[in-house]
């Protein structure tokens, strides 16, 4: 399930462009709001085992109709629209206590009112989907470069992407249900015409805290197992969801 938030930007408000660790700290600070020891689990631990632990969560970029890049800034002048999702009820009903509690939305220094939030209908899941993002999708993989293990960061013609995504949904599916899987079949597919329509720049390179991380923003195709294509529309498809990567709708 996901939380739909509109927030007014009185005459316009001016942020870094990688904003996605603002984002981040409202969630946690929410979280912390409704109940400190469940954000300090979610942090410092989250879900999983000792190899492989999830938040759970993902969220959108800020979208708004009138916005301007200037060098290392972006200034949204309209109303901002704003996407938090996951499949953890716990975590949907510490979030929306704080949200409409408080009311506003704290980014960057400034006090932004909640104009409305909604609760979308979930789709209905099918074999085959299509989905455009919300945020850039992010498959980062260990290999070895010049004798060193290094992390590589999947770009859309790489042909591991699809694969590695049908891992990470394989994983997931096992933390959230306990089990994995009964059908572990999932294909991801960029759409060609897009990336050839912008001449192959579907790619965007976000400084998380100091941490380069590149996405894919373009739309895509997904077949396969139901559950997994849920998983991936409510966690995010890809890594790095609880940094603001991996949302999409349908």
């Amino acid at each position: 399930m996901r939380i739909k938030i509109l927030a007014d930007v009185g005459e316009g408000i001016t942020l870094p462009i990688n904003y996605n660790h603002l984002l981040t700290g409202v969630i946690y600070r929410f979280l912390a709001e409704s109940n400190p020891e469940y954000a300090d689990f979610l942090h410092n631990e989250g879900y999983g085992d000792e190899q492989r632990r999830f938040k759970l969560f993902t969220f959108s970029q800020l979208m708004a109709e009138r916005r301007r890049v200037t060098g290392d800034r972006i200034r949204f002048g309209s109303t901002l629209t704003w996407s938090v999702s996951s499949p953890v009820e716990t975590f949907l009903s510490h979030f929306a206590d704080t949200l409409l509690t408080e009311g506003r939305l704290t980014l960057g220094g400034h006090q932004l009112q909640i104009r409305d939030v909604t609760i979308p209908r979930i789709p209905r899941f099918q074999s085959e989907m299509r989905f455009r993002c919300l945020s850039p999708i992010v498959m980062s993989t260990v290999r070895e470069r010049n004798g060193e293990r290094v992390m590589h960061y999947c770009l859309p013609d790489d042909p591991a992407f699809s694969d590695l995504v049908r891992q990470n949904l394989i994983r997931k599916h096992e933390v959230i249900h306990g089990r994995l899987p009964s059908d572990d079949a999932f294909t991801l597919e960029f759409d060609k015409n897009y990336i050839d329509r912008r001449r192959g720049r579907v790619t965007r390179l976000i400084d998380f805290k100091g941490i380069k991380v590149r996405g894919v923003l373009c739309p895509f195709s997904v077949s396969g197992n139901k559950a997994l294509i849920q998983i991936g529309y409510e966690c995010g498809f890809g890594d790095k969801n609880s940094a603001g990567f991996g949302m999409a709708e349908v």
